[in-house]
C-alpha cells in the first residue's frame, strides 16, 4: 500500500468506527458516488483482513465485472484470499430512490437496503457462510468512501457474530478503464 493513502485510511477507519456517523453528514461532499457507474465494467481491489485484535491475518484481492440493464446492476465477483480458497459471489443492485439501493446476493440472506449520500455509502447484511461448522451466518456492516478523482473506493467491512467483531477488512477498489 502506498504511504500517501495512509492518512486517508486512518481517518476513514476512525469515521467508520463512530456510532454517531450518519450518511446525511456527507451531504455536499465530493466526488459524487454512483454505485451503478462505479461497478459497471471492471473493478479490482486489494486489501487486508484483520483479526479481532487488529492483527493483519491475510491479504485479499477481488476482481469484479458489472453489467447494467433494465435499471439493475448485475455484479460477478471473484474473491481471492492469500491463504484460502478462491470464491465467487453474485450481486444485483437496484437504485430505489435518491439515497437508497436495494440488493440481493448469492451469499446474502434476503434483501438489504444501502444508504448513500454524495461520496459515502453504507449497508449491512447477513452473510451466509459456506463452511461446515456450527456458525452459518455473520453480520456485515460496510462503509464505502469514493476518493478524489472518482477512480478509488475505500471499503471498510466489519464482520460480527453475536455482536462481537470477528474480523475486519479494509480494501481499495479501483475502477478499470
Amino acid at each position: 500500500m502506498k504511504i500517501k493513502y495512509l492518512p486517508a485510511l486512518l481517518i476513514l477507519s476512525f469515521l467508520a468506527s463512530c456510532s454517531s456517523l450518519k450518511p446525511e453528514s456527507f451531504q455536499g461532499s465530493e466526488p459524487q458516488l454512483d454505485l451503478m457507474k462505479f461497478f459497471a465494467g471492471h473493478t479490482h481491489s486489494s486489501g487486508v483482513m484483520e483479526e479481532r485484535n487488529g492483527k493483519p491475518s491475510e491479504n485479499i484481492i477481488t476482481k469484479t465485472t458489472g453489467t447494467f440493464a433494465n435499471g439493475v446492476l448485475n455484479m460477478e465477483q471473484d474473491v481471492i484470499p492469500e491463504n484460502s480458497k478462491k470464491s465467487h459471489r453474485s450481486f444485483k443492485l437496484k437504485r430505489i430512490d435518491d439515497h437508497h439501493v436495494e440488493s440481493t446476493g448469492s451469499d446474502i440472506s434476503g434483501k438489504t437496503i444501502g444508504t448513500f449520500y454524495c461520496n459515502y455509502f453504507t449497508w449491512g447484511y447477513r452473510l451466509k457462510l459456506s463452511g461446515k461448522g456450527l456458525v452459518k451466518h455473520v453480520n456485515i456492516k460496510q462503509y464505502m468512501y469514493l476518493m478524489e478523482g472518482g477512480k478509488t473506493l475505500i471499503v471498510r467491512s466489519v464482520f460480527r457474530k453475536f455482536g462481537v467483531i470477528v474480523t475486519e477488512i479494509t480494501e481499495q477498489f479501483h475502477k478499470d478503464d
